[in-house]
């Protein structure tokens, strides 16, 4: 297309024309934006102070067509990069892998998504969608499944921060440093997981990952502070207020709740702020007004404890066992058992002794014994990871007969699937017509089902 310049005006027809001087294309105009903006060509205050800057974000396909061009325009007019470095996003896509766009009518808005489900669950589920050099896939039709993670996980910080709070009114919170040698085991492996997760956010923010950054501090708040620094103090809460183990718990909790509040700002400002400003202070500190102006955290490399986190960790693997156990074979909710270990590992010898509170309040177990034989009634087992053996006699809390009954049952009919499915593989014109999807399908099933078999001979085995 050959370019025409206009001879007279289409509106009103003079001939008088003349183009503005004051105008740059489009693309020129943006690679003057780091120091223009800051009121270059003048030698201002804000361009001192704030040229050049240190990342840029943007997005891969205008790498040249701006990022390449910011450059060169820095080189030439001020004499150094505007930037030292440049995270290139992903592109937010659609359940089908397309680019969301007003014109295919499959972008989602945000505005919807915070009155839905939050500010916080948007922000959080976006940054732990976006992996380094990936796209973001949403589904724009089903909100709810798209934004479920962020709200569930918010959801979760808000209750278990607001349950630690109702236990820490009135208290006289001290530093963790002054009651050092008043702390517990469960308060010494938090500690320790504490220091882990500083460090790892840290480094995950400072390489822009933020997605492990998130992971990072997700898992930290869910699994351990939550699911089990929660559980394992809950007694000592109710202890009387000068106690140290309840001392210990309450200084540990506000420690933990600052550090990791202050880990989540980034990704879910609005209610780690909110929790945060509620915490009791620390006894001769004091902090910020709001956790945006508060200080990144120290990792504290001298509270990683090794010892401590073997010994817990014997002791969950300990009660994840009991637990699946008692699931496994329907044992009733409220009914307190009797286990028998063999072979126990000093760690889990020095958890037991120093938590055994845990075990009889997380597994609903009466006794532990330590000859972990067989006795003669039958009983489920458990291999634990350092070589010792569990054994949860069951004899007196289900009806044994009626359990291998009901296995042999299940037993049979996984059997009769297990040969009809080996059969259909083993049948030449079948394999030599199906289509490759189909006979992988079916090698899967017949796998699966071999493994639920041998699953329940095993439990029968137990239980004879």
């Amino acid at each position: 297309m050959v370019r025409e310049d206009p001879d007279r005006c289409p509106k009103c027809g003079s001939a008088e024309l003349r183009q503005d001087a004051d105008v740059l294309d489009t693309w020129f105009s943006s690679w003057l934006w780091p120091f223009s903006t800051l009121g270059w060509p003048d030698q201002t205050e804000d361009l001192k102070a704030f040229y050049p800057t240190t990342t840029l974000v943007t997005g891969a396909d205008i790498l040249f067509f701006w990022v390449a061009r910011m450059v060169m325009a820095g080189l030439e007019f001020m004499g150094e990069v505007p930037f030292t470095d440049v995270y290139l996003n992903g592109t937010v896509r659609d359940a089908q892998g397309r680019r969301m766009s007003k014109s295919l009518g499959n972008g989602i808005d945000p505005l919807q998504v915070v009155d839905l489900f939050g500010a916080d669950a948007l922000r959080y589920t976006v940054i732990a969608g976006s992996g380094l050099g990936t796209d973001l896939f949403m589904n724009h039709e089903n909100l709810e499944e798209t934004f479920a993670p962020g709200r569930n996980f918010a959801n979760k910080v808000w209750n278990a921060g607001r349950f630690a709070l109702m236990n820490l009114q009135d208290a006289q919170v001290v530093p963790v440093e002054q009651i050092s040698a008043d702390l517990e085991l469960a308060d010494r492996w938090i500690l320790s997981r504490l220091s882990a997760a500083v460090t790892n956010t840290t480094r995950s923010l400072e390489s822009f990952r933020f997605q492990e950054a998130a992971e990072t501090a997700y898992h930290f708040f869910w699994s351990e502070l939550a699911d089990w620094y929660l559980e394992l103090i809950k007694p000592r809460f109710y202890e009387d207020a000068t106690a140290p183990s309840k001392v210990a718990a309450q200084a540990t909790l506000v420690e933990v709740l600052d550090t990791v509040l202050r880990l989540l700002h980034p990704l879910m400002p609005f209610v780690s702020d909110t929790l945060w400003r509620k915490l009791p202070e620390t006894t001769g500190s004091a902090r910020e007004d709001s956790l945006v102006i508060a200080r990144w955290p120290d990792p504290h490399s001298e509270r990683v404890d090794a010892d401590a986190e073997t010994q817990l960790s014997a002791l969950m693997e300990l009660i994840g066992h009991v637990r699946n156990l008692r699931s496994e074979y329907a044992v009733p909710a409220g009914a307190e058992i009797h286990i028998r270990l063999a072979n126990a590992s000093t760690a889990l010898e020095s958890a037991l002794l120093a938590e055994a509170r845990a075990v009889r309040r997380l597994a609903r177990v009466a006794a532990i014994a330590r000859d972990g034989v067989h006795d003669g009634k039958g009983g489920a087992h458990a291999v634990l990871r350092s070589g010792g053996e569990l054994f949860v006699p069951l004899a007196d809390l289900i009806d044994v007969d009626r359990e291998r009954a009901r296995l042999r049952k299940e037993l049979t009919r996984l059997q009769g699937q297990l040969a009809a499915t080996e059969a259909k593989l083993g049948d030449k014109q079948f394999v030599g017509k199906a289509p490759a999807q189909v006979i992988e399908r079916e090698r899967a099933k017949a796998a699966s089902l071999r493994e639920q078999c041998a699953r329940l001979q095993e439990k029968l085995e137990a239980l004879a």
